[in-house]
């Protein structure tokens, strides 16, 4: 189990984004009526939503295969779905895909699970990705043949 925790770029980034959004919207409040406060009081609950999995970010690996539990959300993926694990050193923010969800908690220093029919790889930021891809390679030596620790 690997329970990563988010970098403090990642948490400057959510604070500096509360600090705006209450600059922008205080002075433009004073005197509302009270359902006025509804409104304003929604996007702080939506970012404090998409910025909960930060703190709520788990990563499992058994026999089966790799269990990813990421705020609300619960994902399991067999060791088949995946041809290779990288060790993605430096910024990969920008190769993150769409279509999936991303459990990143950091932007830098992550773990590439290649999947092997196409798609988008699986990104992971564990607090030790050289332990996690020894850990890895304990469960799906495949994986990890090509891989120089």
């Amino acid at each position: 189990m690997d329970h990563p925790a988010p970098s403090v770029s990642i948490v400057m980034l959510f604070l500096i984004t509360l600090a705006v959004m209450l600059v922008a919207l205080v002075p433009s409040v004073r005197g509302a009526p009270p359902g006025l406060w509804a409104v304003i009081l929604l996007p702080f609950g939506i970012l404090c939503f998409y910025f909960w999995p930060l703190y709520s970010t788990y990563y499992s690996l058994s026999q089966s295969g790799l269990e990813v539990r990421y705020g609300p959300w619960t994902r399991r993926y067999p060791w088949s779905d995946f041809v290779t694990a990288y060790w993605q050193k430096g910024m990969f923010a920008t190769r993150i895909g769409w279509p999936s969800i991303t459990p990143c908690v950091r932007l830098t220093n992550g773990v590439l699970l290649k999947r092997g029919r196409g798609g988008f790889g699986l990104y992971l930021t564990p607090n030790d990705p050289k332990a996690f891809l020894q850990r890895v390679g304990e469960f799906a030596p495949e994986l990890t043949s090509e891989l120089i620790l």
